[in-house]
Parts: structure tokens; sequence; C-alpha cells
């Protein structure tokens, strides 16, 4: 079976990385950080590499919003250290 990978080329693949980054909500978090661009360059890169884009399109489809990337996505350990150093330091403007 073909999947969306052999239709289009990696930087089209790896347009599902902005996808999620819309829906984890951490766009303008991601796009604060120092350094954003080379480690968007990287997420994306990841991602168009995944081979999983059906199963990531299906998901998406299912999660309008999603408190978490799916444990296929390859970008699931950036996202979740992001949410940790946004917690962080939403922690050390309150104290």
């Amino acid at each position: 079976m073909l999947s969306l990978r052999h239709f289009f080329a990696a930087p089209e693949r790896g347009a599902l990385f902005h996808v999620m980054v819309d829906k984890l909500g951490l766009r303008t978090a991601l796009e604060a950080r120092p350094g954003s661009d080379a480690v968007m360059k990287r997420a994306q890169a990841r991602c168009a590499g995944c081979g999983r884009e059906d199963t990531c399109q299906s998901w998406m489809a299912e999660n309008e919003i999603a408190p978490e990337a799916p444990y296929f996505c390859k970008n699931h350990d950036m996202f979740e250290r992001l949410k940790h150093d946004i917690e962080a330091e939403k922690q050390l403007q309150t104290a």
C-alpha cells in the first residue's frame, strides 16, 4: 500500500509537523525559543522522514486539540521537553 510519502517531497511531508505544533498549542512558545528556526527545521526533518504519515493524519483527524503528541511521533520527546520548560518558566514567574 502506498502512503502519502510516495507522492510528496520531504518538505511537504514535514508540513504535518506544523499541524502537530498547532494541535498541541505550542506554536507561540516554540517560536519564542532561542534558536527556534533551527529547532523547527530539525523537527520538521524528523517528521518528514517518519514514514507514518497515514497514521499521523488519522490521529490528527481524531484529536482536534491534544495534551500530548502520539507515542509514535518522532518529535514526541521534543514536544514534552518544550511543555516541561514552559511549565518551569511559569512557576518561576509566579514564585
